[in-house]
């Protein structure tokens, strides 16, 4: 379902680190009430949902456990109600420009998958670097701050479930729209796909600037990143291994 009088659904996955979160989300209630902001919380374990429920504007949705980047992405995806939507980390924070940083993300999200950081493999498909601006070869938008519109993302899903409709039988997480594929759970190489299959398409990358501070990693560290980063690379060269050399 799509409200067109909304601009801009912002996706939020959290899981624990309840201070970036509530940074986060004070500086994004700042923005126009044609922004809508989703908090999907992967079962944290601190005072995230406490401190979440009594701040306003929040849209928030609680799974019972961590069910992974992907998955929680894919179930905000699922209830934005935005003709554009926002994957965004929670650990930012805006420099400047509270009420209309989003306005370069929005101007793009008809054509493109913009963002401000890109991403790049080499030959082999091991990462070579992050930047803020545009890179060459097998490059890919960086997840933590990824935007597009709702009709360029249903090009990129992997399946359809027969009931995508938010009604009073919605499911958010059985019937979510899987944008950001999950076999990547519960973290690494899910923007690196999502990116290989838009350029497969046609769907070009935008690189902007905006007034956003991400410091990084601040879910992921609560886990093995060695062993997530590993896994999920296996999964991603079986994917695309077409590209080797």
């Amino acid at each position: 379902m799509t409200n067109n009088t909304m601009k801009l659904s912002i996706v939020i996955p959290v899981w624990n680190k309840s201070h970036f979160t509530k940074s986060c989300l004070k500086d994004l209630v700042q923005l126009p009430d044609d922004h809508e902001i989703i908090v999907i919380d992967n079962g944290s374990t601190d005072d995230t949902q406490q401190a979440i429920e009594s701040m306003p504007r929040i849209h928030y949705h609680r799974n019972p456990e961590n069910l992974g980047f992907a998955k929680a992405c894919n179930i905000g995806y699922g209830l934005a109600i935005a003709p554009n939507v926002l994957f965004l980390n929670n650990d930012i924070r805006v420099r400047s420009d509270h009420t209309d940083w989003t306005a370069p993300l929005i101007e793009h999200c008809a054509t493109h998958l913009v963002g401000p950081t890109m991403g790049q493999l080499d030959a082999q498909l091991n990462f070579v670097q992050e930047a803020n601006q545009e890179l060459s070869g097998n490059s890919y938008m960086s997840g933590w701050c990824l935007a597009s519109s709702k009709d360029i993302f249903e090009k990129l899903r992997l399946f359809h479930s027969r009931d995508t409709m938010l009604t009073a039988t919605y499911d958010p997480i059985a019937n979510a729209p899987q944008i950001f594929d999950e076999r990547y759970s519960p973290a690494y190489f899910e923007d690196t796909d999502l990116s290989f299959r838009a350029r497969e398409l046609g769907i070009p990358f935008k690189v902007v600037s905006v007034p956003v501070v991400h410091f990084g990693k601040q879910t992921s560290v609560q886990l093995n990143v060695h062993k997530l980063y590993t896994q999920s690379r296996q999964t991603f060269l079986q994917r695309w291994k077409k590209l080797l050399p």
